[in-house]
C-alpha cells in the first residue's frame, strides 16, 4: 500500500489547486491501477474545495466511485476537510455523470 503523508508534500494548508495537483501526481497512477493508498492528513490544518477537486474529483473522469473508495483510504482528516471531500466527490460524480448522459443523448440523436 502506497502511503502518501499530504504535510510532507504541501505543508499545513491543502487549499490550492496547484497543491491539489501535487497529491493527484502521486496517486493517480497506483489508483488507477486499482493499488491501495492511504493519504494521511496529520499535520494539515486548513482544507479548501480547490486542493480536493485537483486532487481526487478529476480521478472520477477515468474511475469508478466505487473503485476509488475501495481503493482510498483517507486518515488523520478532520470533520471539515472530510465533508470538503464528500462534496467534491459528490459534485464530481454528478459532473462527470451527467456529461457521459449528454454524450450518450448526442449519440443516439446522431444515429
Amino acid at each position: 500500500m502506497l502511503k502518501v503523508k499530504v504535510f510532507e508534500l504541501v505543508g499545513k494548508n491543502a487549499i490550492s489547486m496547484q497543491s491539489g495537483s501535487k497529491l493527484n501526481k502521486v496517486i493517480s497512477e497506483p489508483l488507477l491501477n486499482n493499488e491501495n493508498v492511504e493519504i494521511d492528513f496529520q499535520g494539515v490544518a486548513l482544507y479548501a474545495s480547490p486542493f480536493f477537486n485537483a486532487a481526487v474529483g478529476v480521478l472520477l473522469r477515468e474511475i469508478s466511485i466505487d473503485d476509488l473508495m475501495k481503493s482510498m483510504k483517507i486518515v488523520n482528516c478532520n470533520d471539515i476537510g472530510i465533508s470538503l471531500l464528500n462534496t467534491v466527490i459528490q459534485n464530481a460524480i454528478n459532473y462527470y455523470g451527467g456529461e457521459s448522459k449528454v454524450t450518450q443523448a448526442l449519440d443516439k440523436h446522431e444515429d
